[in-house]
């Protein structure tokens, strides 16, 4: 296949052609979701653009943590060989590998949990798995919205009123059994 073979295979799509589409798609009956999601085109697209910023943030951090958990354990394993017997032929050298991996394991994650670099890259990627969430939370709520579904918020109101309601019908029925627990004292003596 050669290059000009390749060219008159692929569609041609100009941009007056995307525009038109999209104009057409836009004519479409004003009712529904369609409409309703291609009104606020604007947010959506500039949610999904915070969307991608987040995720980029967060493999990056994730990276940068992994990369240090990657040199403990090339650390740890260094000192494990370092340590342990350079032949296993007895049950002995078995155990005494043991511990050396375990030792060496030990204090190479045990020094990195500690350190100080630790603590800022793992907060900086359970902050950017936070933000992640929020983001999504933020175009599941938007999409609620335009479906006509309750949003997280609604159902968290609506779940305190019915606690609320719980919680005073249970004092309602408390308060009942007592004045009939009083009427019946009254009525035997």
């Amino acid at each position: 296949m050669t290059q000009n073979d390749n060219k008159e295979s692929q569609p041609n799509i100009s941009p007056d052609a995307i525009y038109n589409f999209w104009t057409n798609v836009m004519k479409l009956p004003t009712i529904g979701p369609m409409y309703a999601f291609s009104k606020d085109f604007g947010a959506y697209a500039n949610d999904y653009v915070n969307l991608g910023k987040v995720m980029a943030d967060l493999k990056t951090h994730n990276d940068n943590y992994w990369a240090l958990v990657s040199a403990a354990y090339a650390k740890a394993a260094r000192g494990t060989a370092e340590k342990a017997p350079k032949q296993l032929v007895t049950k002995e050298d078995f155990e005494n590998y043991r511990r050396a991996a375990i030792e060496a394991f030990e204090y190479a994650f045990t020094e990195l949990f500690a350190s100080s670099e630790f603590s800022v890259v793992y907060g900086k990627v359970f902050s950017s798995q936070l933000d992640f969430s929020k983001a999504l939370q933020s175009i599941a709520e938007k999409n609620f919205k335009v479906l006509n579904l309750p949003a997280r918020g609604e159902i968290d109101e609506m779940l305190k009123d019915v606690h609320e309601l719980r919680k005073s019908v249970r004092e309602m029925k408390k308060e009942i059994e007592g004045l009939k627990n009083d009427q019946a004292r009254r009525v035997a003596t």
